[in-house]
């Protein structure tokens, strides 16, 4: 009740996602609903990072709260259905973190799955850098700026098509699409990078180029500028 209270009385709405934009007109928005996602510092994330060594030889990471919403079950779920050389880096911290390491124990997957807790954002790139996929398997979504930030530092990106991801994700054009709540098809759709060179060359050439195009923070600011001065 009082999003509708606030939405009715708004002058300006701005939301981050189209799927937050139908959600407000949907909850009685009377005013003009504008859409400015958040930005990338895309230097940051891709210019002179050095990657962290981890001396895995196949890397898939994501970078999620341990809640149910992220999916992060369904992912671990996944690591059953790919090689023993794939690991799963884990960053974040959550509610779930304690089942989710016991499912991670129950599946025989303790050596092959790191949780790594909470890595600050400086330090995050290098993470990203020294990884093959991103994958965050949501369950729900608003926008997730951390799959913008893996596409700014060159990682191919696999995630599923809920919420403000279908604003920047193209399925085989700048990352693929995975079922939700599905461990297999979320391994074949990782498998599918991992295999194909060409292919993850091609998603990470597009998903830097989106970024570089559309969620750069200069751009962000300035379209941020205009709907305070229309007010």
């Amino acid at each position: 009740p009082y999003f509708k209270k606030i939405f009715k009385r708004a002058d300006k709405i701005q939301t981050i996602s189209n799927y937050l934009a139908e959600w407000a007109k949907d909850l009685g928005a009377k005013c003009g609903v504008e859409v400015v996602p958040n930005g990338v510092d895309i230097g940051k994330f891709y210019s002179s990072v050095i990657p962290v060594k981890t001396g895995i030889q196949k890397t898939i990471i994501t970078v999620s709260r341990l809640v149910k919403k992220n999916g992060v079950a369904d992912l671990i779920k996944a690591m059953k259905f790919l090689d023993k050389n794939t690991h799963l880096l884990i960053v974040g911290e959550g509610v779930l973190r304690d089942k989710l390491v016991l499912l991670v124990n129950r599946l025989g997957l303790a050596g092959r799955v790191h949780f790594l807790g909470n890595v600050g954002h400086e330090k995050l790139p290098q993470y990203l850098r020294a990884s093959d996929v991103f994958c965050r398997p949501s369950l729900s979504e608003g926008l997730g700026n951390v799959f913008l930030e893996a596409m700014a530092a060159g990682v191919p990106v696999v995630a599923t098509p809920v919420g403000g991801i279908l604003d920047f994700l193209k399925d085989n054009e700048t990352g693929l699409f995975c079922k939700v709540g599905d461990p297999k098809n979320i391994s074949e759709n990782i498998k599918k990078i991992l295999e194909d060179i060409s292919l993850k060359e091609m998603l990470v050439l597009n998903g830097r180029k989106l970024v570089q195009e559309k969620y750069s923070w200069d751009l962000i600011a300035s379209k941020m500028k205009n709907i305070f001065d229309s007010l």
